[in-house]
């Protein structure tokens, strides 16, 4: 799979993309290709780590991480992963895994310290994503603590901080 950052030129495929992926998802609120507008059009969107990927031309995968949002002031550099999209009959074959790793990779690169996230606990901690409580994090939302997770490249970076997924 060929992996890149998104252009404008791809956002309505990805719009298209991302509202198919989430019909088949094992969960989803129909309103995941609303938010990735909604994150594009905010201070929180990063070009460079919008990225899909290609396989035969076509739109196989897509991910997106922003600027984590805090509910209080707290001092870590940290990103939001959402969504995570992956074709319906490219799934369980490793793309999401690898659009994951390089997206977590690039995000180290740059300096960043933390990725949080809300999902699956047993597909995100292949990564190294942990729930945030046991980080000494917190969400400010009504979220489930087993699906409220971060991943800390510089340790201890999280603890104190409030994430607000949903702001």
């Amino acid at each position: 799979m060929f992996i890149r950052p998104e252009t404008p030129a791809d956002y309505p495929a990805v719009y298209a993309f991302v509202q198919t992926a989430f019909e088949t998802a094992k969960v989803s609120n129909g309103q995941e290709q609303e938010f990735v507008n909604t994150l594009r059009q905010s201070p929180r969107y990063l070009p460079d780590l919008a990225l899909v990927g290609e396989e035969s031309g076509r739109l196989a995968a897509y991910i997106m991480l922003t600027r984590l949002l805090l509910a209080k002031p707290h001092k870590v550099n940290g990103l939001l992963l959402a969504p995570l999209a992956v074709e319906e009959k490219s799934r369980r074959h490793g793309l999401g895994a690898q659009i994951v790793r390089t997206a977590l990779q690039k995000a180290k690169r740059q300096g960043y310290q933390a990725v949080c996230l809300v999902g699956d606990p047993a597909y995100y901690g292949r990564f190294g994503f942990t729930r945030l409580d046991s980080l000494g994090a917190a969400c400010n939302r009504q979220i489930p603590a087993a699906y409220a997770l971060g991943l800390e490249f510089v340790p201890g970076v999280l603890s104190g901080a409030e994430i607000d997924f949903l702001g």
